[in-house]
């Protein structure tokens, strides 16, 4: 079933084009990768999904869809610790707020929900951002740099926590410069160059796709 349909999406900051007449379509119950090099339009793209960012062309959802976006930078007020966060993110989204599903999804992330999020490290942050939006129950995930700042045991267990999102036909769609990640746990991996989807890998080995990347790469610097 397909859940998101973006067709000619164009956005511009003033004579800078970031994307230009990018279309790409997401099905339900799948794991989308996401590769391009910084200021390609990877975050621009996620934006303009979430209507965060206007834009041209058009972008279409099945009606209802639940959709919950990881940003790659989280900010958090201060003066609000880890478990108020989660409950206000709950909230957001009309769901009653259960303390034992919030303890027991919290023995895996291990997060001291007592204490104020601002003072969290970088990857303790992206947990607790995670965690709330696992607790929103949504049907498409967006994460945006999900590794990045993500200690060892961390990044196992968020690959985890992807692989059971989609056994639970959820579909993610993240965004990571390791196309070793990408290829580990995608369905399928767009490569996002030139201001488009240049190419969509589904059965290519990592070298396959990491040398036709660097081939385009050096021929358009020349």
């Amino acid at each position: 079933m397909e859940l998101i349909k973006v067709s000619g999406l164009s956005k511009r900051y003033g004579k800078l084009t970031v994307l230009d007449h990018l279309s790409v379509s997401y099905e339900s119950g799948r794991i989308y990768g996401l590769a391009g090099e910084n200021g390609a339009g990877k975050t621009t793209l996620f934006d303009c999904i979430m209507g965060i960012s206007p834009c041209e062309g058009s972008i279409q959802k099945k009606a209802g869809l639940r959709i919950g976006y990881l940003l790659a930078e989280n900010y958090f007020y201060t003066l609000v610790t880890g478990r108020e966060y989660i409950e206000f993110c709950m909230k957001a989204k009309g769901k009653h707020v259960e303390r034992k599903r919030i303890e027991n999804l919290n023995e895996m992330f291990q997060l001291p929900l007592h204490r104020y999020a601002s003072e969290y490290s970088t990857g303790m942050k992206k947990k607790l951002a995670l965690m709330a939006l696992l607790l929103q129950d949504n049907d498409f995930y967006i994460l945006d740099e999900p590794f990045n700042g993500v200690d060892l045991f961390g990044c196992i267990r968020l690959k985890k926590i992807i692989r059971t999102l989609q056994e639970s036909d959820r579909t993610v769609l993240l965004s990571s410069h390791q196309i070793t990640v990408l290829h580990e746990l995608c369905d399928c991996i767009d490569y996002l160059d030139n201001h488009v989807i240049a190419r969509r890998y589904t059965h290519e080995s990592v070298e396959e796709i990491e040398k036709e990347i660097l081939a385009e790469a050096c021929g358009a610097s020349r």
